[in-house]
């Protein structure tokens, strides 16, 4: 008989709400992929360029700005990373990492807020199965499939000897 994955084990041992609760947690996990994805597309794709006209930048939030792709294309919106003070000191041509419709200050922002997101699924996954796993054995459904497979085995071992043992 082949020995059973840890995931069917893990699973066998939670009670059905906590499979429920074990299923959207590691669905929502799934978000910061997402996001991770995203920047990590932006980084390989995205264009140096600089912005056209001015930056207006809100007091403590977001910049905006337009700015020209290779192509002939025009992008605008939002600015991440770029300070306030690009507002105030009424700067043009502020060179941008950019799509059509995103741009960044600085392009390793990118790398950096993906590396983050990988690494926080990677923690949140290995904290959510360690927190199921441990919740199956708690809840003492696991030592009972346990038990019973064991007397099983016992009980096939026994009768194997016991034919073994007439065949002499």
């Amino acid at each position: 008989m082949g020995s059973s994955s840890w995931g069917a084990e893990l699973l066998s041992g939670l009670r059905p709400l906590s499979r429920v609760v074990l299923s959207v947690c590691l669905c929502v996990l799934a978000v910061p992929l997402w996001f991770a994805a995203q920047n990590t597309y932006r980084f390989v794709e995205g264009h140096h360029t600089k912005t056209e006209g001015y930056v207006h930048c809100e007091s403590g939030g977001p910049c905006y700005g337009a700015w020209r792709l290779p192509g002939g294309q025009r992008g605008n919106g939002e600015i991440r990373g770029l300070p306030f003070a690009a507002d105030e000191e009424l700067l043009t041509d502020v060179p941008l990492y950019a799509g059509r419709d995103w741009a960044v200050a600085d392009r390793s922002a990118l790398l950096a807020g993906a590396a983050w997101e990988y690494a926080g699924t990677g923690i949140g996954a290995a904290l959510t199965l360690s927190i199921a796993w441990n919740r199956s054995y708690s809840s003492g459904s696991r030592d009972d499939v346990c038990r019973q497979c064991r007397r099983r085995g016992h009980a096939s071992t026994a009768a194997a000897g016991h034919e073994h043992g007439s065949a002499d």
